[in-house]
């Protein structure tokens, strides 16, 4: 064969043959392609029938259907309904939509979308689902990758949130703090740890991840663990001013706290106990009034995001809203007290 291709000095056959082998590639990546193109196909529409669900309100969809309403309009409706938090039908939508596109670029955007109504109206599990569909079409779907390592983790899948932000981290978005949240979420979950080897394993975590600060001091207290007041002097005071001042009075030992700032929310409690001035105005005016002899003030707390700007009046390491995590900032707000229920020491 080989003295065949050597000997034989014929242009015209080299050209024929090189024909004749681009041919073959040609078409057999043709038919490969209507191949994949087919089996997708099927895939998204036995992905469909998995989700689709008929109810006797599914008269807009057969309207929509007979109209032959465009996909764009079809998309723009779907996120209408998903502003207006009427999930049922912007999923609908998007289940119509996705019966229609053809282009890979669109299927993996509706796919996005449909994860993420799936997601805000609280059905975690499709929503991973989804997600991991539209990661099968465009793997560097870096929406679908965030959106799903939130799914695990409030699934308390943590191992496999910890393999998407493995897949984030690759495409080069900062995740370390992401990270270690939720190895401190698996660690507090684990139920084969003893309450050492959880506390140790959450002081490790502070470097990373700052508001592991303030879960050191929920662990001691879901625990009745004894408070390092030490330790606290290290801590970001801001961080955990709303537990300090709910904290029972029982807990506190005015001469073991060295920090001024956890002073400062003491004296503003009216604790038997001296600080400096305080920077935050609302502690400082508080102090400056028990001082006066006035107890019927007091504090309530507002948490707010700093990624989003909106308020919740609940504490949160992952804002619920843009589900930033770390982003929340604690905001004390001056507040008349109906009843004394702070007793000095």
């Amino acid at each position: 064969m080989e003295p065949f291709f050597i000997e034989y000095r014929d242009p015209m056959f080299g050209i024929i043959l090189l024909f004749t082998f681009v041919f073959i590639i040609a078409f057999v990546n043709y038919w490969w392609g209507v191949f994949k193109s087919k089996e997708e196909k099927q895939s998204i529409e036995q992905f469909i029938k998995r989700f689709e669900i008929t109810t006797d309100e599914d008269g807009y969809k057969k309207l929509l259907e007979d109209f032959a309403v465009p996909t764009e309009s079809l998309g723009l409706l779907a996120h209408s309904y998903t502003k207006s938090g009427d999930f049922e039908k912007a999923i609908g939508v998007y289940l119509l939509a996705l019966k229609r596109v053809k282009n890979r670029e669109e299927k993996q955007y509706i796919l996005t979308e449909l994860g993420t109504t799936y997601f805000k109206a609280g059905f975690l599990r499709r929503a991973s689902e989804v997600f991991l569909e539209a990661l099968r079409l465009y793997p560097r779907n870096k929406t679908a990758l965030k959106y799903l390592t939130v799914s695990y983790e409030k699934l308390k899948e943590f191992d496999r949130s910890l393999e998407a932000l493995d897949a984030l981290e690759e495409m080069g978005a900062d995740v370390e703090a992401q990270k270690a949240y939720v190895k401190a979420k698996g660690i507090l979950a684990d139920k084969s740890l003893t309450n050492e080897v959880k506390l140790a394993a959450l002081r490790e975590l502070k470097e990373k991840f700052a508001l592991a600060q303030r879960m050191v001091f929920e662990f001691w207290l879901k625990y009745d663990l004894p408070i390092d007041w030490e330790e606290v002097g290290t801590f970001e005071v801001m961080k955990i001013v709303d537990l300090l001042w709910y904290l029972d009075p029982y807990l506190v030992r005015p001469e073991a706290v060295t920090a001024p700032l956890a002073r400062a929310v003491f004296k503003a409690r009216g604790y038997a106990i001296t600080s400096d001035a305080c920077e935050v105005f609302e502690l400082e005016v508080l102090g400056k009034l028990q001082e006066a002899g006035y107890k019927n003030a007091g504090l309530s707390f507002s948490y707010f995001c700093d990624a989003c700007k909106q308020t919740f009046p609940v504490h949160f390491y992952r804002c619920p809203s843009c589900h930033a995590l770390g982003s929340v900032n604690i905001e004390p707000i001056i507040t008349k007290e109906r009843l004394e229920t702070h007793l000095p020491f």
